[in-house]
């Protein structure tokens, strides 16, 4: 609705519109306004340009959605073009309005896509929507006011805008989006902006055109809008009035389910934040729930939950939902799942309680649903309050039916049990006056109790009262019952007939007792019936009031009775009684035993037991019942029960705890007393368990029960009374168990109780839990295993042991389902126990050793003997699983406590060692389980325990050398460890294999638990070992032999476990006295390694102890250092002197002068080493200048102390070695004193160096210097370090000029130089670029450097060069001519001539800077390339060519050349090489180059691969040709390079599509078949190699390709037509592949390529006849044959092949073959290929037999049925007579293929003999 100021200043705008058409600028400026282009671009164009656009787009959104082509004859015809809007009339204005709306609407949910932005163009330009129809276009739009789009059209909408828009004005002024807040704050101030929103909405809605994007933007803004009209304090009223209208509507559009989902959500919040009347919340409830569909359910439920909470609930006087909305809701499937989910997000309480009353007012039916709620929803007490109430008034509703009453009572029994509900129905009944007892006699049921399964008192027996029939017609209409007792197991019925009278009686409030109890037509007086009656009544689950009235009415019976009657039988049910929940039960049990004591003041005169002859019926059930005698009964009655009543009546267990102290016999009496006891007890004990035997009622018999095994202990065996139950329990169970399921007892408490009867003193009570453990029937077998556990420790040796015995052969049974080793985990095992069953378990490997004693007495057949070991080894396993099931029970009942099994278990170990000597059983878990047994009780030993004969170490290590397992091997080095802690002599002499192994193994393992391992046994073994071994002769005797041992299992360490090792052997002995004793060991090593030429082994140590020396302190480091020069220093040079000196250290002894001056020397190589450490020099620097971490004063004199020692001793070596042949050991101490003073500055270091190398007369100096420079640097791992680079730098010009100095000849020298300046530009060169280039350069290039005549020069020459392409870069361009053709020379020479390393240095050279300057170096590749392939050549020197580091240098250098150049000048330049390479025919070039190819095919994008396939085929195609050109090289070489081309064509096919490679395949089918000009032999070797590429192809692609074979079909058949024709020789290989190709083609037909009759005719006939050539040894033809017959799976195409198949297993000679095998109907030519007339031709072509032919035929037979079986079966009748025949076939190899082959097959698939039909 618009307001006249809006139709105003509409009047206005289109008066100022009109008069604008006139003025031809503004027409120019209207024309210039568009969304897509500049102002100055659009103002140039043509309507006709626009609108050619505007149709494109039209047509893009047409191919989204149809409904867009409505506009192509109205919007965007081409009559458009000439529409102008301002001068049509205002209807054709109007019609073009609705046409724009119409377009708008339907492009909304596109508008952000291209096309749209086009076809809106158009409106704007030719329709000027943007003038007249602004509104509705930022309507369209203002859904994504955030996006660019919205501000390009807010800017194209003229102004003024619209009025509700002009909040949008400054947004268009300033060419940007509107924010967010804006927008809110104009929807919840202007009531017409709200509303103009919401009936767009609402009409595309209605329209079906919301989209998503709309109703998001909708949702959000609506619920934004109302928050802020909240927060500004508008009226709740007003909200609601703006909201609600266009809410109501859009929640019921059924068939906009996210349009529902949106309004949902805005209804909750509208709910949450104004206060809403109950009827609205009612209606905008009603309208929810009512239109909701199946996509908006979910959400419309979360709505209406939220809704409802806000529904104010006045005294929490809740109502229930609507009928309408509570039958959309019950509609809802899992809607306890739906309602869970709500839950855990919001509150949904109110919701609940209106949903469980809906339930209760409208469908009695579901009362079990309601408690359901109850219990899965949280309410509150006062809403379950209500809800109690409401249905205590449906209880008491005069107008409920009996069914529901029946109902209603039957689920408040199951619901009220143990929940917390009960004592809020109890509150509410108090609150309603109501009594209990009352409402469960109306209900029929009880309400009373809390506790379910063990008071066995929450059942209920719902009685269901036939309304129709009163108290008294019920009466009348009963029958007499036939049984003189109830309690007769046969009597059920009768009692439930009457027991539903007795109830209707006490609910109606009748004479019950005078009507009912003493009508003797129902309950004779002579029988006692009554009693009997009453009896079971107050003892099953009916109602507290039935109940307490049974036992009233018992005592008024009683009281009556004649005292002659004794009634000593209706004890047992008076003491079930006093078990009731119910007090007033209680209390009514305790009057009748008050009445029944009475009776028993006075013996009465021949007393009558009532029941004697019938109480459980005439049976034998009553007939072993046992009585007592008037004293015993007068005193259980008197002193025991009566006296104790109040105690029962307030606590129910109070009598189960009186009768067990009864019976119970524990305690200490005198001996008279106990003799008067013991009868009594013995009497009244054997009176309670008769009726636990006789009774029919398992209820009885488990209230008995528990009171009777509550007795410590019995004065008769509980089980020998309760043997008659017990002793058929097992046999009768299931019956049991149904009897217990209909009185509702959990059988599961019953059988825990029964076993209870079992006391730890009663053997047959024993065999009966054994028993009962056997069974494996779930809850007897648990109850039995329970029991065990209980008084397992107080039977006999004999009885634990056989229990123990049956619970392991259960344990060990994998299909017992019985947990014994749960029972057996929980038992306390005696040591004897655990002795005799590892007595039981104990190992043998006699009967794994018999197999092969018996094979050396005898012979006997493999199959026997195999048979015998696998039952031997059966059985070991079974005796090891037993084993391991026994050490594991050991190893639960604290293995300490069993000190005397170590001799046992040392016994074990050794068995288990032999055991898995001699067989594969796997034995290491049960070794660790046994070291886990043993290590406890060592632990726990003392010495004085320890038998030492019993105490075998020799097994421990065995079994540590012998387990694969890391964690069996630390268990026993855990046990080493232990033994050595207790007596270190039993493992003196076994120490050294053990360290051995675990060197070799244990450190191997680089987990936590081999590290503790491996301390605990260096921390416990080696001191004991180290005291052991001191025999106080020198400093450190025992130390030295120690590590001595230690060094000599050195190798066995390996590498990366070494280091941790000696650094916990060297601090736990001391590092001051052992650090330096493990340096020069170590040296003596190194020296040996040397001596040996084992060059690795020395580069190990040192690599070892540089690392090694890093766990210590520099102090220890430096101080073992000087003790180890002073070590050296004291061994002499002089033999004589060598008996003088001070070494303890005899490995000198023997030794030659020249000998020990070798060894001298070496250890101070090795003491270089070791001092030469970057570690040690960079942590004493950092000690010097760091003053965080600076040492103490004391550390630091020591540090100072130790050096100063170093340089002392070194020059005293100096000043010893002054002699000519002391001049090595001279120079390895000037050397070690070098490595002392490099521990001095960088900075020092170059300028003493500087003055050093500028000797050059003196070149021995300046190569020393040199090499000390280059050292130093090289070690230097700081690169960006300044100071570092400054120092290089500066000596840089010094060492080049001492190598371009010409007075230095020394080639030595000048390899040294440049290693040196190589080092240098590594270092330095991409730091300072510039100081490389020039001077340095040219010495590299120059006859100092690579065009040195010294090879090794000239190769350190390359070496710098390649470091400097890697540091320079494109610094080197212009140096490129000069370098590339200089080292390509240099490169073809080292091939000629066997240059190993100058051409590994060229190589690295090239690859250097084709990583560098790729792009550049493309215009050498070809040539490169050349020279690559030239170096694996056998014609290059075999030094060159076949050196794995030249090969290895090649390769690196391929690598890079494909990862760095472009793919295509790359395979141009392969592919220009291949003439080359053909040329020279090298197999190790031909490799080389194709493993090149494959690489670049692979790593090229599947676009240079297409776009270069035609050029690749043309290139397969002269490689496929390589039989025919090269036919004078071997088929070896040829069929390799045919492979590998086809692997490679393979790569290129995977990176083609069909459109490509197809026309490629007819090319290569082409080129194999019809352009072969020359010989037969050149044709021949074209089929194969395409046949080979087919084959390849149709196995890699499968089903994709298999149409491809449809150029082969022709060619195929013609091959092997003339195969058997003898038109074709015959060609084994040629015809193996061709066949394995359609091999490949048959079975991967998924589209039936194959079933096409013009394939199948063409393709059958050929294949089937290749069986004429008799080709039964390869599978290949039957494979083909039967992928064949899968892929044509019809019967006709089965029938055709099995005739052809039939014909060729018969002698082709007979004249009927084809008679008996074609059908009279079908034309002569179906088989073009007659057996009788290729069969001799084909064999002769073959060289075969005709058994050969039938054989294969055979064979290709029994291929079908085994491979399609049934499908097959079909064709037996034609099959069946030649079988016969061939089974007499005069050839025995065919009748052997067909008896022993075909037939089982046959037999297989038709499952039955094939006699009958052969018969």
């Amino acid at each position: 609705m618009a307001s006249s100021l809006v139709r105003q200043l509409s009047s206005i705008k289109a008066k100022a519109a009109s008069a604008s058409t006139l003025d031809r600028k503004k027409r120019q400026k209207s024309h210039a306004v568009s969304l897509i282009y500049d102002p100055k671009d659009a103002v140039t164009q043509d309507l006709d340009s626009i609108y050619l656009v505007a149709v494109k787009g039209l047509q893009d959104l047409e191919s989204i959605d149809h409904r867009f082509r409505t506009f192509e004859k109205s919007l965007f015809s081409e009559t458009s073009i000439s529409i102008d809007r301002y001068v049509q009339t205002p209807e054709q204005n109007a019609s073009l309005d609705k046409a724009v709306e119409s377009f708008l609407a339907l492009l909304g949910p596109r508008a952000l896509l291209q096309p749209a932005i086009q076809a809106l163009e158009w409106l704007v330009r030719r329709f000027k929507i943007n003038e007249l129809n602004g509104e509705i276009l930022l309507l369209t739009f203002l859904p994504y006011y955030s996006h660019p789009i919205f501000s390009r059209v807010l800017d194209v909408v003229s102004l003024p805008l619209p009025p509700v828009f002009s909040f949008l004005s400054n947004s268009k002024t300033t060419a940007t989006n509107p924010p967010r807040n804006l927008l809110i704050r104009a929807l919840s101030r202007d009531a017409e902006l709200f509303s103009l929103v919401s009936e767009h909405i609402t009409r595309l809605i209605d329209a079906h055109l919301e989209h998503h994007a709309l109703l998001s933007f909708w949702s959000s803004a609506t619920i934004s809008a109302i928050l802020s009209m909240k927060e500004s304090q508008v009226f709740e009223e007003t909200i609601a009035e703006r909201t609600l209208p266009h809410l109501s509507t859009i929640i019921t559009a059924r068939k906009s389910p996210e349009a529902q989902t949106a309004a949902h959500m805005i209804a909750v919040v509208l709910a949450s934040q104004c206060r809403l009347g109950d009827d609205v919340i009612d209606a905008l409830s009603k309208a929810i729930a009512l239109h909701w569909s199946k996509k908006s359910r979910k959400a419309g439920l979360a709505a209406l939950t939220q809704i409802l909470q806000f529904r104010d609930v006045p005294n929490e006087k809740y109502v229930p939902l609507d009928k309408g909305i509570w039958k959309s809701v019950e509609a809802m499937k899992n809607l306890s799942q739906e309602l869970a989910e709500i839950k855990k997000k919001v509150k949904i309480d109110k919701f609940v309680v209106a949903y469980i009353l809906a339930i209760l007012e409208y469908d009695h039916s579901q009362f079990e649903l309601v408690f359901n709620l109850l219990a899965e929803q949280q309410l509150s007490v006062g809403q379950k309050s209500g809800i109690a109430h409401y249905i205590l008034k449906i209880s008491c509703c005069p107008e409920a039916t009996a069914e529901t009453q029946g109902a209603l009572g039957e689920t408040l029994s199951k619901g009220l049990e143990g929940s917390a509900m009960r004592d809020i129905f109890l509150d509410a009944m108090q609150h309603m006056n109501m009594d209990i007892d009352e409402v469960e006699l109306k209900l029929k049921t009880t309400l009373h109790q809390s506790k379910p399964a063990p008071d066995l008192d929450g059942s209920s027996n719902e009685i269901h009262v036939p309304p129709s029939l009163t108290f008294e017609q019920r009466i009348s209409t009963a029958r007499t019952p036939r049984h003189l007792s109830f309690l007769a197991p046969t009597a059920t019925t009768e009692f439930e007939a009457l027991a539903e009278i007795y109830l209707q009686g006490l609910a109606e409030k009748k004479e019950v007792l005078s009507l009912f109890i003493k009508n003797g037509n129902l309950f004779p007086q002579e029988s006692g019936s009554a009693l009997s009656f009453l009896l079971r009544m107050w003892t099953g689950s009916y109602p507290v009031l039935a109940r307490v009235a049974a036992l009233q009415f018992f005592s008024t019976l009683v009281q009556n009775m004649s005292e002659t009657v004794d009634l000593q039988a209706t004890i047992i049910y008076l003491l079930v009684a006093l078990t009731d929940l119910s007090e007033k039960v209680r209390r009514a049990a305790a009057e009748c035993f008050a009445i029944l004591s009475i009776r028993y003041d006075n013996p009465a005169k021949s007393p009558q037991i009532w029941g004697l002859e019938s109480f459980y019926g005439t049976g034998a059930e009553t007939d072993q019942l046992k009585w007592l005698g008037y004293k015993d009964l007068r005193v259980l009655l008197k002193e025991h029960i009566s006296s104790r009543m109040e105690e029962a009546v307030l606590d129910r267990d109070y009598i189960k705890t009186l009768i067990g102290n009864l019976v119970d016999f524990s305690v200490a009496l005198s001996s008279e007393r106990r003799k008067k006891e013991i009868g009594f007890k013995t009497s009244a004990l054997a009176f309670l368990c008769s009726h636990i035997t006789g009774s029919p009622f398992f209820r009885i018999k488990y209230s008995i029960l528990s009171m009777v095994v509550s007795a410590k202990k019995t004065p008769i065996s509980l089980y020998s009374l309760c043997t008659p139950l017990l002793g058929t329990w097992i046999k009768r169970r299931n019956s049991f168990l149904e009897s217990m399921a209909r009185e509702k007892i959990p059988s599961s408490v019953f059988e825990r109780t029964i076993m209870k009867v079992v006391s730890g003193n009663d053997q047959n009570g024993a065999k009966f839990l054994e028993d009962s453990i056997r069974t494996d029937a779930p809850g007897l077998s648990d109850a039995a295993g329970e029991r065990v556990a209980e008084i397992f420790d107080n039977w006999k040796f004999d009885t634990q042991l056989s229990i123990v015995r049956t619970l392991m052969e259960l344990a060990l049974d994998n299909n017992v389902q019985f947990a014994a080793q749960e029972i057996l985990n929980k038992t306390s095992l005696s040591t004897e126990i655990l002795s005799a069953i590892l007595n039981d378990s104990k190992l043998s490997t006699q009967d794994v050793d018999e197999p092969q004693q018996l094979s050396k007495r005898r012979r006997r057949s493999a199959t026997s003997q195999q048979q015998h070991v696998d039952a031997v080894l059966q059985c070991s396993h079974a005796t090891l699983k037993r084993l391991t099931l026994t050490l594991e029970l050991l190893e639960r009942n604290q293995p300490q406590k069993h000190v005397p099994l170590l001799k046992q278990l040392f016994t074990i170990l050794g068995e288990l060692l032999l055991l898995k000597t001699d067989s594969s059983l796997p034995v290491q878990y049960t070794q660790q389980v046994l070291v886990d047994c043993m290590l406890p009780i060592i632990k726990a030993m003392d010495n004085s325990q320890l038998d030492s004969n019993s105490v075998r170490i020799d097994i421990i290590v065995s079994c540590i050398r012998s387990s694969t397992s890391p964690q069996v091997q630390n268990k026993f080095l855990l046990l080493v460890s232990a033994l050595a802690k207790l007596s270190p002599e039993l493992v003196l002499h076994s120490v050294m294999p053990i360290f051995t192994f675990m060197g070799a193994n244990t450190v191997r393992q680089d987990d936590e638990f081999s590290a503790h391992v491996i301390q605990q046994t260096i921390s416990q073994v080696i001191p004991a070992l180290a005291q052991t071994t001191n025999s106080g002769d020198g400093v450190a005797f025992g130390t030295v032999e120690l590590l001595l041992s230690f060094v000599n299992a050195f190798p066995h360490i390996p590498y990366h476990r070494r280091v941790k090792l000696f650094t916990s052997l060297v601090k736990i002995l001391g590092p001051n006295d052992s650090l330096y004793l493990i340096l020069r060991l170590l040296g003596r090593r190194h020296w040996d390694a040397v001596v040996k030429n084992k060059a690795s082994d020395a580069q190990g140590l040192e690599e070892f102890i540089q690392v090694y020396f890093r766990g210590f302190t520099i102090n220890e480091r430096v101080e073992a250092a000087r003790r180890y020069l002073s070590v050296v220093n004291d061994i002499p040079f002089d033999l004589p002197l060598l008996n003088e000196a001070k070494v303890y250290l005899d490995d000198v002894t023997g030794l030659t002068s020249d000998k020990i001056l070798s060894f001298k020397v070496d250890l101070l190589r090795f003491f270089r080493v070791v001092v030469s450490a970057p570690s040690l020099r960079s942590e004493i620097e950092g000690n010097f200048k760091s003053a965080a971490s600076a040492p103490s004063r004391s550390d630091m004199v020591s540090l100072h102390a130790s050096v100063a020692g170093c340089i002392e001793i070194l020059l005293s070596f100096v000043e010893q070695a002054s002699e000519d042949r002391y001049r090595e050991y001279q120079s390895e101490a000037y050397d070690s004193l070098d490595a002392v003073l490099k521990l001095l500055s960088i900075q020092d270091f170059v300028t003493v160096l500087e003055s050093l190398i500028s000797r050059l007369d003196d070149p021995l100096t300046v190569a020393r210097g040199i090499k000390l420079i280059r050292a130093r640097f090289e070690n230097d791992g700081i690169v960006n370090d300044n100071v570092a680079k400054n120092s290089g730098l500066k000596i840089l010009p010094s060492v080049c000029a001492a190598i371009s100095h010409s007075g230095i000849t020394n080639t030595e020298l000048m390899k040294l130089g440049l290693q040196t300046i190589e080092t240098l530009s590594s270092k330095f060169g991409a730091l300072e670029p510039d100081a490389f280039v020039g001077e340095v350069l040219e010495l590299v290039l120059s006859d100092r450097g690579i065009q040195c005549s010294d090879q090794n020069t000239a190769v350190s020459g390359l070496v710098c060069l390649s470091t400097l392409g890697t540091a320079l870069g494109a610094r080197l361009l212009g140096y490129l001519p000069r370098v590339i053709p200089l080292i390509l020379d240099i490169l073809e020479k080292a091939i000629r001539d066997g240059q190993e390393l100058v051409g590994i240095a060229v190589f690295a050279v090239i690859d250097s800077l084709i990583k560098r300057i790729p792009t550049f170096m493309a215009s050498y590749i070809t040539k490169i390339l050349g020279l690559v392939f030239l170096s694996a050549s056998a014609d290059a020197q075999d030094a060159f060519a076949d050196r794995q580091s030249v090969v290895d240098a090649r390769t690196v250098l391929l690598e890079t050349v494909i990862a760095k150049i472009q793919t295509k000048p790359l395979l141009a330049s392969l592919i220009v090489s291949w003439d080359d390479v053909v040329a020279k025919w090298d197999y190790a070039i031909i490799k080389l180059y194709l493993s090149t190819t494959t690489q670049v095919i692979e790593r090229g994008t599947r676009k240079a691969i297409m776009s270069n396939a035609s050029r690749l085929f043309d290139f397969f195609l002269t490689a496929f040709d390589s039989r025919n050109i090269r036919a004078d090289q071997g088929h070896g070489i040829i069929d390799n390079l045919e492979s590998e081309m086809i692997e490679i064509a393979m790569q290129v096919v995977l990176k083609l599509n069909d459109k490509v490679f197809r026309p490629l395949f007819v090319r290569v089918t082409k080129w194999a078949t019809e352009d072969v000009v020359g010989s037969a032999t050149e044709r021949r070797n074209r089929l194969f190699v395409s046949y080979k590429f087919s084959d390849r192809l149709f196995g890699s692609l499968k089903s994709i390709v298999t149409s491809y074979y449809g150029y082969l079909v022709d060619g195929t058949t013609d091959l092997l037509v003339g195969f058997v024709t003898g038109e074709t020789q015959f060609d084994r290989e040629l015809w193996d592949v061709v066949i394995s190709s359609l091999v490949g083609a048959f079975s991967n037909d998924q589209e039936e390529f194959w079933q096409a009759p013009i394939r199948f005719d063409k393709i059958a006939d050929a294949l089937l006849a290749q069986l004429a050539l008799g080709l039964h040894n390869t599978d290949l033809l039957q494979q083909a044959i039967v992928a064949f017959a899968v892929s044509c799976s019809s019967e006709d195409h089965y029938k055709r092949i099995n005739k052809a198949i039939l014909n060729y297993m018969r002698d082709i000679g007979d004249d009927d073959i084809m008679a008996d095998f074609q059908d009279a109907n079908e034309e002569s030519d179906g088989f073009a290929l007659d057996p009788k007339r290729v069969a001799k031709t084909a064999r002769l072509n073959a060289r075969s037999t005709p058994s050969d032919v039938k054989i294969t035929s055979v064979k290709t037979l029994k291929a079908i049925y085994e491979r399609l079986g049934e499908e097959w079966l079909s064709m037996l009748p034609q099959l069946v007579p030649i079988v016969a025949e061939l089974l007499e076939d005069s050839d025995e190899n065919v009748e052997t293929e067909v008896r022993n082959d075909l037939v089982p097959v046959i037999e297989g698939v038709l499952g039955e003999s094939l006699d009958r039909y052969l018969s």
